[in-house]
């Protein structure tokens, strides 16, 4: 469960904010603040995995609290939420470490968006002992891990998505082979093996080979999840 901290000194936006968090699987409003102080003791109470933060506060700006958490240690990870769009401040926060940067007024899959990003993020460091370069791209380069000029000529990113979706929509440790990609799909083994060979050239997938009593061996698949 990602424990969360919701620092916001308008109550409307707090309660609207707290209600679009709990709405997601495994996050759980953990605390709220209205300002830094209370922000701070809430911190010193508990353990904090996620700090939903606003920039323009009474007292101490959003900046300023993240500013003295960093200097005293704190790890918690941050999403700002804030109508400050000047690039001073987007800049400072970037440098004070953050995941996401949300500009007031957002919409909820705007919202929904950087928290189904942070789980991707909090399921590979804390699932895995190693990341592949294509896992990080995914998380941190979207644009550099996208398929646009990867794909070998022929390939089409309608097949593609097809067989996508249907790993996908395998089960976690679902093992696909190579026959039941080809029946179920209704495309040949050639073609079968061509895309998986490029989705293992990105991460996405691993292969195992396959022995049988008698013929050449086939190949197996099983996809790579953040």
């Amino acid at each position: 469960m990602i424990r969360v901290l919701v620092v916001e000194d308008d109550p409307m936006v707090m309660d609207i904010t707290c209600k679009y968090v709990e709405s997601m699987p495994d996050f759980r409003v953990e605390a709220w603040a209205g300002n830094g102080e209370a922000a701070k003791t809430a911190l010193a109470g508990g353990d904090i995995d996620l700090i939903i933060l606003d920039i323009f506060m009474p007292g101490k700006s959003g900046l300023e609290l993240l500013g003295n958490l960093r200097a005293d240690g704190c790890l918690a990870d941050v999403i700002f939420l804030t109508a400050a769009a000047d690039t001073e401040a987007i800049n400072r926060a970037q440098k004070l470490g953050f995941v996401d940067y949300l500009i007031k007024p957002f919409n909820y899959e705007r919202f929904k968006t950087a928290l189904v990003n942070y789980q991707k993020m909090w399921d590979l460091f804390h699932g895995n002992e190693t990341a592949t370069q294509a896992q990080l791209d995914s998380m941190l380069h979207p644009l550099v891990s996208s398929d646009s000029g990867r794909m070998s000529k022929g390939m089409h990113p309608k097949t593609l998505g097809t067989i996508r979706h249907y790993l996908e929509a395998s089960p976690a440790d679902a093992v696909v082979t190579q026959q039941e990609l080809t029946e179920k799909l209704g495309l040949s083994r050639v073609t079968v093996r061509r895309y998986m060979e490029y989705l293992a050239s990105i991460g996405e997938v691993t292969v195992q080979m396959v022995y049988g009593a008698v013929g050449r061996p086939s190949y197996a698949y099983q996809k790579v999840r953040l």
